[in-house]
């Protein structure tokens, strides 16, 4: 995700970022409509934006940007009190993660989906059930 989409999801302005990362409002204006080349900017004014923002440097230039909240795919319909009670609770956790935004949200989600696989083939969950699990909390 670019740097606008990404300020645009989370509600940030180019204004309040440029004030919070001391950025000049022109510089962030120019790379969030991708008039600025994020590999050709100065390497502080870089740095002073994943400050900002809290993310890692190779993330703001890769594009790997994610907003809190909005790892787990909400449109995807499961009931969650249907399924075996440590998968529920793997799920609470994996639904902390994504509140606070926090990169682990991937990790434990893939275990989560090692764990599913073995309901799995168990018999405890279906592949309908599996499929919606692996969509609904991707890893990555």
């Amino acid at each position: 995700m670019v740097l606008g989409e990404y300020l645009e999801k989370t509600g940030t302005s180019v204004y309040a970022l440029s004030k919070r990362s001391d950025v000049p409002y022109t510089t962030v204006l120019s790379i969030c409509r991708g008039k600025a080349d994020m590999e050709e900017c100065r390497l502080g004014t870089l740095r002073a934006i994943a400050k900002a923002l809290g993310v890692s440097l190779n993330d703001l230039i890769d594009g790997k940007l994610t907003p809190a909240g909005h790892f787990i795919d909400a449109s995807v319909e499961l009931d969650v009190g249907l399924l075996p009670l440590p998968l529920q609770r793997f799920i609470k956790e994996l639904e902390e993660y994504d509140q606070n935004g926090d990169p682990a949200f991937y990790a434990a989600a893939d275990t989560m989906l090692l764990m599913a696989d073995r309901y799995l083939h168990s018999g405890a969950i279906n592949s309908k059930t599996y499929e919606k699990l692996a969509t609904k909390y991707p890893i990555g």
